[in-house]
C-alpha cells in the first residue's frame, strides 16, 4: 500500500484484546471522526481495509481540509497586533538595551506552497510605527492573494485592551 493511501488509517493489533482491524481517525476544524472496522466483521484484513478507507474518503471528502488562505487566516491566542500573521519585533540581543539600542520592526509572515514560511520586517525607526504596521499588513494581503484566490484580512486592527496601554517605543 502507497503512503497516501493510509492517510488516516492505522492497523490495531492487539492479540490479549483479540482486537484485528484497522482505525480511522480524521480532526477537521476541531471534530475527531474515529471508527474502527474489524477484520472479522468485514471478512478479512484486506476487506475492512476497503471499508476503512472508503469511510476515510466520506470524511473527508465531507470535510475538506483548510486551504492554505483559510489556514493562515485563524487567529491564535497569543496575537497582540490584532492582525493574523503581522507581528511586531524587537531585533536587538536583549529587550533590556535602553531605547535607542533596540531595533522594533513590524513583521509580515505567510506560508509559502511548498510548506516554508516567508517573513518581511519593516523598520519602525525608517518609516514609523504606523508606516511600518501598514507596510507590513499590505506585504501580507498581497502575498495571500496568490495562495488560492483572493484574501480579504478583515484586517481592522484590534484596539489594545484597557488594561495594557501600548507605548510605541515599548514591546506590544
Amino acid at each position: 500500500m502507497s503512503r497516501g493511501s493510509v492517510y488516516g488509517i492505522s492497523r490495531v493489533d492487539n492479540e490479549v484484546s483479540r482486537t484485528h482491524g484497522w482505525l480511522v481517525t480524521v480532526q477537521r476544524r476541531g471534530v475527531i471522526y474515529r471508527k474502527h472496522f474489524s477484520d472479522g466483521v468485514h471478512g478479512g484484513k484486506q476487506k475492512s481495509f476497503v471499508a476503512a478507507k472508503a469511510y476515510r474518503d466520506e470524511v473527508i471528502a465531507k470535510n475538506p481540509p483548510f486551504s492554505m488562505r483559510e489556514y493562515s487566516n485563524i487567529i491564535k491566542k497569543n496575537n497582540r497586533s490584532g492582525v493574523v500573521g503581522v507581528c511586531r519585533y524587537c531585533a536587538s540581543e536583549t529587550r533590556d538595551l535602553p531605547d535607542e539600542k533596540q531595533r522594533w520592526f513590524w513583521v509580515a509572515s505567510w506560508p509559502l506552497p511548498d510548506g516554508r514560511r516567508k517573513r518581511v520586517k519593516f523598520s519602525v525607526k525608517k518609516y514609523g510605527e504606523e508606516g511600518a504596521f501598514k507596510m507590513a499588513l499590505k506585504a501580507r494581503k498581497d502575498a495571500l492573494k496568490g495562495l488560492d484566490g483572493e484574501f480579504d484580512p478583515g484586517a481592522i486592527r484590534r484596539k489594545p485592551s484597557r488594561a495594557r496601554k501600548v507605548d510605541s517605543s515599548k514591546a506590544l
